[in-house]
């Protein structure tokens, strides 16, 4: 193609781009590739974390089920005092734990599958530290614990913290028993058929009790290699079909609380040779009545031992299927004179744990929020609330105090 007037194909006239191809140099029509300096640097290693802080006397744990994804349960723990969060064991699929009475160890109960959610089963004991928060062990135990929420009458530590008991359910129910001296599995109870739930006996050494399916309460006394020693079976303490209770109890040192779904409370005395039940008393007058107060939630009641005051979750407008409901409040009582001393704001607590000792405090989770109160006076006081501590945690406990053994 000829342009008219045009001396060269580098003269005026051409376009633009046929004019900058001709003005620059030939090295620099061509981009350049970046010279890439090869930096030796050394290889990165995961290291462990650190401790924790050495004041340990706030601690609070949170058993955090993550309801909507099981398979990545976890404890996760806080101070208590600023919220901050300190740190996390895993607990794999529908993890259960419970702290050791000196607070050195936490101990956890889980499930593994070789394909996360299916293939093989194995159901371990593990140990961790609760400083570090490192594994130290495994204790594989039957392939047969209650897979269930968090409920503290699952997995639960002797007085004497020598031995777990936890329970089993395949659905027949039986108590698996793990030697800690030992660090290995001691054996089963298959005694305990048509019973649910372990519940530590405060004034004896390795002894606990279950509720069983005729209303009846069975205790049992291992050994020292953990087997049954001595088992006692008493009369029906409750009506099961009229007036069922909550599983969770609050424990004195010689006394075990129950209350119903109906709002009346049973109390076991097994401070002898044989259980005795005292007469049942309610925790409602008429105008509760007539509202349709009732208790509700999961781990819903606990006693603060010092004061010998119970705490109970309530709700009204009670009905069929309500037990599970949030609390619309707190309710305490005074065990020595029966009578209600407190009512406080709920907040839509599900669980509640009393953290026993001097400092007399309340621990409540809705869920996901913790709640702390001091109860040093009859009326609990709010103190402050961590948010977001679980997604659907169930279960809250406090940093066991050295003087408590339950």
């Amino acid at each position: 193609m000829t342009i008219p007037h045009m001396k060269s194909h580098c003269a005026a006239g051409v376009l633009a781009a046929a004019l900058l191809a001709c003005t620059m140099p030939a090295s620099a029509q061509e981009p350049k590739t970046p010279q890439v300096q090869e930096i030796q640097a050394p290889m990165e290693k995961l290291t462990g974390g650190h401790s924790l802080p050495e004041d340990a006397t706030h601690r609070v744990y949170v058993m955090d089920s993550v309801f909507q994804h099981l398979t990545d349960s976890r404890v996760n723990i806080y101070d208590g005092d600023s919220g901050k969060f300190l740190g996390m064991v895993p607990t794999i699929y529908n993890g259960q734990m419970v702290v050791s009475h000196d607070g050195k160890h936490i101990y956890i109960m889980t499930t593994y599958f070789d394909r996360v959610t299916r293939g093989k089963r194995t159901d371990v004991v593990e140990i961790w530290d609760a400083k570090k928060l490192t594994f130290q062990k495994e204790i594989e135990i039957p392939p047969k614990r209650a897979q269930a929420l968090n409920y503290r009458g699952i997995f639960r530590l002797t007085t004497d913290g020598r031995f777990i008991v936890l329970q089993n359910a395949t659905p027949a129910t039986s108590i698996s028993v793990v030697d800690l001296e030992k660090k290995a599995f001691a054996g089963e109870i298959t005694s305990t058929a048509g019973c649910w739930s372990v519940i530590p006996l405060p004034d004896r050494p390795h002894s606990f009790m279950t509720i069983c399916g005729d209303g009846s309460l069975l205790a049992i006394d291992l050994d020292d290699q953990g087997k049954v020693a001595h088992q006692q079976r008493s009369k029906a303490m409750f009506p099961v079909q009229d007036d069922p209770i909550f599983i969770a109890p609050g424990l004195m040192r010689d006394k075990a609380y129950f209350v119903s779904f109906n709002g009346n409370v049973y109390t076991a005395d097994f401070s002898g040779k044989e259980m005795q039940f005292e007469p049942v008393w309610s925790l409602l007058d008429d105008k509760d009545k007539a509202d349709g107060w009732v208790p509700g939630g999961y781990n819903l009641i606990d006693v603060d031992r010092a004061s010998q005051r119970l705490y109970v979750f309530m709700h009204p407008h009670g009905k069929e299927g309500s037990h599970k409901n949030p609390a619309a409040e707190i309710w305490v009582y005074d065990l020595k004179t029966k009578k209600r001393v407190a009512r406080v704001p709920g907040r839509d607590a599900l669980s509640m744990s009393v953290a026993q000792g001097p400092d007399h405090r309340l621990l409540t989770i809705d869920g996901g929020n913790v709640n702390i109160y001091d109860i040093s006076a009859p009326e609990p006081k709010y103190l402050r609330t961590i948010e977001g501590a679980g997604e659907a945690a169930l279960q809250v406990e406090p940093q066991p105090f050295q003087g408590d053994r339950s």
